[in-house]
């Protein structure tokens, strides 16, 4: 009986934020209909490694934003990106996009590639089943391999999406396929699949701990590699915001190994939509 407080505690409903910062996984439920939710955020990243164009070194992502409306009530409508992307060289080594860098000293930048998306709600959450959405869209190519920071190439990718409340914890999971334009060989592609499990403990009303890890796997090359990473991290809820702030950890040698994820999200609602 002294466990019972306890017992009653992990089963009781969990206090979900609309945020999806600091994840990369999705969740499947969609953001509410004429609710826009604006995010942005930096990211610091240690021993990123720009395969194609051979250059690693410590890369500054500011201006991550995302942008997602709910233009029904089981449709989200996204615009993802970075406004610049910061690399300080460290190291130099012979690649393919190599002959066609275009800057000088011991630094670049360019902006980031930016992603537009839609994710359908296509069952809601039910007794023992999971809530079930598609997520698809593509990566337009907004970063120049001449910065040495893109490989000029438009992504599609598709991915199927499933949440599941348990008590307290909520799980969520992504499964897709990406097709990478391969940057070395013209007119050719790299299919790999995509992969993503987070979990979300909120402490109480204002604090959730979050854990995501996430990658793609697959017969990627160079521009394409495999991807194997992980997000630790807090979403705060205070003064009308949703705070978040997440470790980074990357596994594969073409990952970056480690960094630190900063970020605020904010809702707004657009009655000028309807109702």
């Amino acid at each position: 009986m002294k466990y019972l407080p306890l017992l009653l505690l992990l089963l009781q409903p969990a206090l979900l934020f609309s945020q999806q910062r600091p994840l990369i996984t999705e969740r499947a439920e969609t953001v509410k209909k004429n609710i826009l939710l604006f995010d942005i955020g930096m990211e610091f990243l240690q021993d990123a490694v720009f395969a194609f164009s051979g250059l690693e070194g410590d890369l500054t992502r500011i201006g991550v934003v995302g942008v997602r409306f709910g233009a029904a009530d089981n449709v989200e409508i996204q615009i993802l990106g970075t406004i610049q992307n910061l690399l300080s060289i460290k190291n130099r080594f012979d690649a393919p996009n190599t002959p066609n860098l275009d800057f000088s000293g011991n630094s670049t930048s360019d902006f980031g590639d930016f992603t537009m998306a839609t994710k359908v709600l296509l069952v809601k959450e039910k007794n023992r089943w999971p809530a079930i959405s598609s997520h698809f869209g593509f990566q337009m190519p907004n970063a120049s391999n001449k910065n040495g920071l893109g490989n000029d190439e438009t992504n599609f990718f598709s991915s199927l999406l499933l949440q599941k409340q348990f008590g307290r914890l909520q799980f969520f999971t992504e499964l897709g396929l990406v097709v990478l334009g391969d940057p070395v060989s013209p007119g050719a592609q790299d299919d790999l699949f995509t992969y993503g499990f987070a979990l979300m403990h909120p402490l109480n009303d204002q604090i959730n701990l979050v854990v995501d890890a996430y990658g793609r796997v697959g017969a990627g090359g160079i521009g394409t590699e495999e991807q194997s990473r992980l997000r630790l991290g807090t979403q705060i809820k205070a003064a009308g915001l949703y705070w978040d702030v997440a470790l980074f950890l990357g596994f594969r040698d073409t990952d970056p190994s480690s960094g630190l994820v900063v970020g605020v999200s904010k809702e707004f609602r657009l009655p000028f939509f309807g109702n």
